[in-house]
């Protein structure tokens, strides 16, 4: 299934996109990304497939891509997601990409059962999505240490987001992830792990 916003449209990411949408994570995040702690749930494990998704504009140029990666959260290992990297062509930041492809992605992770979504992100950007500071329900990214070009600023709002931003935090729970109850609160994880 295809979606088409404004000037792009939204795709499941081929297994053929896969070196491009590497490619593009390392324009927008740096080669250095992978130095981040979330990363290391990352090795060795496939992203989740039918949450891969790209944006391209119309000239069919890659311009946006979101993965998830599966996980297991506290002593029952339930089974959660990691949210990211969301990266989109710095040039077009603003333009509703991310938000097309966060929102569909989050649908289709409740489809199929997905009921807890981390992420290490720019709350102020994820909060639109659902995503509370997950701080409070005990999760923890151990040893999470933004790269050096993590430390330059950049302005919050709505460019999405980037490397450089200085409210990256632990957010959890996600809009048609978690229970649509006011009162739904996240699987708490082991606090000795």
């Amino acid at each position: 299934m295809n979606t088409t916003e404004a000037q792009f449209t939204i795709k499941p990411e081929s297994a053929a996109l896969a070196p491009r949408v590497e490619l593009l994570l390392d324009r927008v995040f740096g080669a250095e990304r992978r130095e981040k702690a979330s990363y290391l749930f990352r090795e060795g494990v496939a992203p989740v497939a039918p949450l891969s998704w790209a944006a391209f504009d119309h000239n069919k140029k890659l311009v946006g891509s979101i993965r998830y990666w599966p996980i297991q959260v506290g002593e029952t290992g339930h089974p959660a997601l990691l949210l990211g990297p969301l990266a989109i062509t710095p040039q077009l930041a603003g333009k509703g990409i991310g938000r097309a492809l966060t929102f569909r992605t989050l649908e289709i992770a409740a489809e199929l059962g997905y009921d807890l979504v981390l992420l290490v992100g720019d709350y102020d950007y994820y909060k639109r999505f659902g995503f509370v500071p997950g701080t409070p329900y005990g999760f923890v990214m151990p040893t999470e240490q933004r790269p050096a070009s993590a430390d330059a600023p950049r302005s919050n709002g709505p460019s999405g987001p980037t490397a450089g931003s200085s409210g990256d935090q632990l957010c959890t729970g996600a809009r048609g992830i978690a229970s649509r109850s006011p009162h739904h609160r996240p699987p708490t994880p082991n606090p000795s792990e």
